[in-house]
């Protein structure tokens, strides 16, 4: 017999129950999928080497060579990336791993109705759709892939196409892997950015609106220009200033506003404009790889879809410079109102009432800033009143007062360059900061999705009675009928073959059968209930009893390592055979 020692065990940690388990060819990494999210352990120390949120199960995976190439050394990028909380600058680290990989890990994910494949667990490269599946399993040269569904009926793909795209499909991995890395430095440097921003004028907003809806049918922008000219003010504005704003507030509000401009500016210059440089350095390398069918257009990589992304990351820029564009002009008028303002009020809590001495281009600033601030009169609600306009930029609807590319040069340039040719910058003036990151994401998204040619169409279908096992090589099955006779099936391109594979009496019912290469392991109930696992050698019979609250037993390749799931999938142990000590 054999008897079970429990290596480690994955304990539920707020993912839910185990939906799925699936050995690596090797036996060295074990995949758990959970409702949202696959976790890859390291079998040695059961340590969590890698997370993909996915509401897919992976049900199988295999590591197919890649011919040996010659590599390009890449300066790393975290030279022209500065340090950002929450992500990792160093992107070579996924980069140096992929590029010393002599193989690709593909990984089949099951939806529905249809298996995935993924390349190195990251990018999407094809799918095969069969209806209600059962399992699948991949050889490990990724020449043949087998799809059994509920009927039972044994799909058969030839998927020669993987292996001969290998290299192919690591070059593209390559640049997939930086880009993503890429983009989440992105996303963190704009979330930084809209953090920086919120709130800061948040309160002084609210209050203005609230006096300016008291003020009807006036307008606030009439008031302060009567405050501003005469350097008096109706009983109803003195005391809102003095009582409401007051004149710390209003001080307090001018500095945090202050740096909030000039850190956004800083954001802006130094993390996002360096890392779409670096983006576009990317993707105008795939977007030369993808002009070259012979070699990367059969995997589905589009000219189209790449220079869609191309032309999103170029809009994406030019919205960081209209912004900057923006807090240029925001913060000379917006600070000179402020400044206005609190002399104002600091006058009228005096009871001076004097106008306040501004210099002609201060008091021309701040006539501009009241005249223009039309958001005083057009916004009707609380959420949208705001005396500045950088915060339309941080919302997710159009802006609501786009900027005039007149007065940009450079901006104006580019137009009229492309006025006459292939408008390759996309500009639209409408969109707000955040509108434009996502119309980014959704064609990077749209960019990576490759089709691998040839997949969908099987070459032969097997009908299977009773119970069945699919080989770990994915070449042959085993199938039990109601005796316990076991009928081997062998799999290939060309041909399919049945002969008995019976060679031992197996007194029990048998409830799981895992097929291998030469041996197979039968999981058999006795009269009391107990599940036994019996690894069937060419001679002799090996068996070892399972734990009585177990839910799925997963067995490796090697047939050193089982996974057993507990009942309702709420823990996992990795267990190793071991037969030292047993009795014949």
């Amino acid at each position: 017999c054999l008897t079970w020692q429990v290596v480690w065990t994955i304990k539920e940690e707020g993912e839910g129950a185990v939906l799925g388990l699936a050995w690596r060819n090797d036996g060295k990494i074990i995949s758990v999928s959970y409702r949202n999210v696959v976790n890859l352990h390291n079998v040695e120390g059961g340590t969590l080497i890698h997370s993909s949120c996915t509401t897919d199960n992976v049900i199988t995976w295999a590591c197919v060579p890649i011919p040996p190439v010659s590599v390009p050394h890449v300066k790393p990028v975290s030279v022209y990336l500065p340090p950002l909380e929450d992500v990792k600058t160093d992107i070579t680290t996924t980069r140096a791993l992929l590029e010393t990989k002599s193989d690709i890990h593909l990984m089949l994910l099951q939806a529905e109705n249809q298996i995935n494949f993924t390349a190195q667990g990251i990018l999407h490269i094809g799918s095969v759709t069969t209806p209600n599946i059962s399992t699948c399993g991949l050889t490990s040269d990724g020449e043949q892939l087998c799809v059994i569904d509920s009927t039972p009926t044994c799909h058969v793909f030839n998927t020669s196409v993987l292996p001969a795209h290998a290299c192919n499909i690591g070059d593209i991995t390559l640049i997939h892997s930086k880009v993503l890395t890429l983009s989440e430095y992105l996303l963190t440097t704009l979330k930084a950015m809209t953090d920086t921003w919120d709130d800061v004028l948040s309160e002084f907003n609210k209050k203005l609106f609230a006096f300016h809806v008291s003020l009807h049918p006036s307008n606030l922008s009439e008031q302060f220009l009567h405050l501003l000219v005469t350097g008096t003010a109706c009983s109803d504005l003195e005391t809102f200033l003095v009582h409401t704003l007051k004149e710390k507030d209003i001080a307090q509000l001018l500095q945090s506003t202050m740096q909030s401009y000039h850190g956004i500016e800083k954001l802006i210059n130094q993390n996002m404009m360096s890392c779409c440089y670096c983006l576009s350095t990317e993707l105008n390398s795939l977007l030369g790889m993808s002009r070259w069918y012979d070699r990367y257009g059969e995997l589905g990589l589009q000219e189209d879809a790449v220079q869609d992304t191309v032309n999103a990351l170029c809009g994406l820029m030019i919205k960081c410079q209209e912004l900057l564009q923006c807090i240029s002009l925001s913060k000379a008028k917006l600070s000179a109102f402020l400044k206005w303002l609190l002399k104002a009020t600091i006058s009228l809590s005096e009871g001076t009432n004097m106008t306040v001495q501004l210099s002609e281009k201060e008091l021309n600033q701040v006539v501009e800033f009241l005249k223009g601030g039309s958001l005083f009169s057009t916004r009707a609600d609380t959420s949208h009143f705001n005396i500045d306009l950088v915060w339309q930029y941080f919302t997710e609807e159009n802006l609501v007062l786009p900027p005039q590319y007149y007065n940009n040069q450079i901006l104006d340039t580019i137009l009229t360059l492309l006025k006459e040719k292939k408008p390759y910058l996309t500009v639209q003036p409408s969109l707000s900061l955040l509108q434009s990151h996502k119309i980014y994401s959704d064609s990077l998204t749209r960019c990576f999705q490759l089709q691998l040619p040839n997949l969908n169409t099987p070459t032969h279908k097997i009908d299977l009675t009773g119970q069945y096992a699919l080989s770990s090589d994915a070449r042959s099955i085993r199938c039990v009928d109601s005796n316990n006779i076991i009928t081997l099936i062998s799999i290939s391109h060309e041909s399919v073959k049945r002969c008995s594979a019976t060679r031992h009496t197996i007194p029990h019912p048998i409830k799981h059968i895992f097929g291998y290469d030469k041996d197979y392991i039968l999981v058999t109930t006795d009269e009391a209930g107990r599940s036994t696992i019996n690894i069937c050698f060419e001679d002799d019979i090996v068996k070892t009893l399972l734990p009585p609250d177990f839910e799925g037993v997963f067995i490796s390749e090697n047939r050193r390592l089982g996974a057993i799931v507990s009942a309702q999938g709420r823990r996992v142990q990795i267990m190793d055979l071991d037969e030292d000590g047993c009795e014949e």
